[in-house]
């Protein structure tokens, strides 16, 4: 039976959070051995890069600042307490505003910039917030009714009142660039003396490593979610000798480094081979990483073979492997569904050639987001939310003027927002879906859901309590997944699936 529909899912409900605190886990957390022996080998230096000024990261004072209660000068010149909202606080607001102002329908936009309409402990200066907001959403709704002049209006409106002192403003800018492309697009606008800027290449592509190591560096999601998959990858396998970690859809291959020290320190079942098979495509150029990976295997005496398969990930051989008597394989695939989700007979050959593989579990790493509603405006609410969050984790993680902060709002959120968002479903781009719709996709394959293991999960509560930057990050459960997010708004998911033998 095929799965149903995103908007038939529940998705709604809220999960269950995680109570992994320090006072529940009665004791020193670096008390424990295996699981945190490179988190306490590496601690020092993980939490140097995280405070230094170098990485143009936000110290941890002005974090706790930035959430205690301020004076703030209002128009008459009493000072008042008041707290610091989030994105996400003020996008929670303007959602309640826009349901309260649906019961008194008016046209008149300006209404919305009115401060007394909104609760009265909200000062002026998020009141603006609110305002912008407010107007961006009305906007969004006349596009969606072809009120296209109405809604320019709005827009040209926001792009001459917002600024980035605030998170929200970014993410209202952010929107109001593509949502003023895709009325122009509507209109039949095009602008032939645009000036082509050129662009060094080479230049840009270094731009681009650096600011994806920074963010796998600095932001909680990569550094969680590798180490909760190797973690629960690594206890499934505890007593194998010969290991082979088939990984899909790679980026930098930190996570690499991490399988190789944890399997030189297991002292029941020393380790007689360890294979990494990574599936890519040429431009990932992970050929540069494999030396210094081989030396560190080389230096942990961890024998490794490691093999490259430049491949869509649809189009696998299986040949293309060189699997050996006596290995036990396991598969790691991370934004892999998402990659494919335009296609589905894509998904369902890369998961009939998985399940070929005869691994001992998959763990997949996935965006948890549903972007996926056929009518525009609640895919243009879901993925306002989601960049709402992951701008307020720029704000608590990155200094507003790092080099980098502009290229990873690019290149996380652009996709978001203009394949998900602003685009029609012609099956040309990737559309995000939630943990529920492939827990039942995966159900007619014969795959069934895995736990994590205990450790992994102990070890990401570990990583979000050691940097205090990161108080804002949420660890819950979906079932038997774990969903990491910022701000209670989940981002990511992690789960483990083993396959029904035939």
């Amino acid at each position: 039976m095929a799965p149903r529909s995103d908007e038939a899912i529940q998705d709604n409900e809220l999960p269950l959070t995680l109570s992994y605190d320090a006072e529940a886990k009665k004791g020193d957390p670096c008390n424990l051995q295996a699981p945190f022996e490179i988190l306490i080998k590496y601690g020092s230096q993980m939490k140097r890069l995280r405070s230094g000024k170098r990485c143009g990261l936000r110290q941890p004072k002005h974090f706790e600042t930035a959430r205690r209660d301020c004076q703030i000068s209002e128009t008459g010149g009493s000072a008042s307490n008041c707290q610091v909202l989030s994105a996400v606080s003020i996008m929670r607001m303007a959602t309640t505003e826009l349901i309260k102002s649906r019961s008194r329908i008016t046209s008149d936009s300006s209404t919305l910039g009115n401060a007394s309409a909104f609760d009265s402990g909200v000062t002026h200066k998020h009141a603006k917030h609110l305002k912008h907001v407010l107007c961006l959403l009305d906007a969004a709704e006349k596009f969606s009714n072809q009120q296209y002049d109405e809604a320019e209006k709005l827009l040209i409106f926001l792009l001459s009142a917002s600024h980035a002192d605030h998170p929200i403003e970014r993410v209202v800018t952010w929107f109001v660039r593509d949502l003023q492309e895709r009325i122009d697009m509507e209109n039949g606008k095009f602008d032939l003396e645009k000036e082509v800027v050129e662009v060094d290449v080479e230049q840009a592509l270094a731009d681009l490593k650096a600011a994806i190591f920074t963010s796998e560096q600095l932001l909680p999601f990569t550094q969680i979610t590798h180490f909760t998959a190797i973690q629960t990858i690594l206890d499934s396998l505890a007593s194998a000798e010969k290991i082979h970690v088939i990984d899909i859809g790679t980026k930098l291959g930190s996570h690499w480094m991490i399988i190789v020290h944890s399997l030189a320190n297991r002292k029941n079942f020393p380790v007689e081979q360890l294979k990494i098979t990574v599936v890519c495509t040429p431009k990932d150029n992970v050929e540069e990483r494999v030396e210094m990976l081989s030396s560190f295997a080389e230096s942990m005496n961890v024998p490794l073979i490691f093999k490259i398969v430049n491949s869509e990930m649809h189009e696998f051989k299986q040949d293309q492997f060189e699997l050996e008597a006596g290995e036990v394989v396991a598969v790691y695939m991370e934004f892999c569904l998402t990659a494919l989700a335009a296609s589905p007979n894509n998904i369902e050959a890369l998961i009939g050639w998985v399940k070929n593989l005869n691994p001992q579990l998959m763990v997949v790493n996935e965006i948890e987001a549903n972007v996926c509603a056929s009518a525009f405006v609640p895919r243009f609410h879901e993925a306002l939310f989601l960049c709402s969050a992951m701008f307020d984790c720029l704000e608590d993680c990155l200094e507003q003027d790092n080099q980098c902060r502009e290229i990873i709002e690019k290149v996380y959120f652009q996709e978001i927002i203009k394949n998900s968002a602003m685009s029609e479903d012609d099956g040309s781009f990737r559309r995000c879906r939630k943990i529920n719709f492939w827990r039942e996709y995966f159900a007619k394959f014969g795959i069934v859901e895995m736990e994590l293991s205990q450790p992994s999960m102990d070890q990401a509560s570990f990583l979000v309590r050691e940097s205090p930057c990161w108080k804002s990050c949420t660890l819950s459960m979906n079932g038997k997944c774990m969903l990491l997010g910022w701000n209670e708004i989940p981002l990511r998911s992690v789960s483990a699936w083993k396959f029904h033998k035939d």
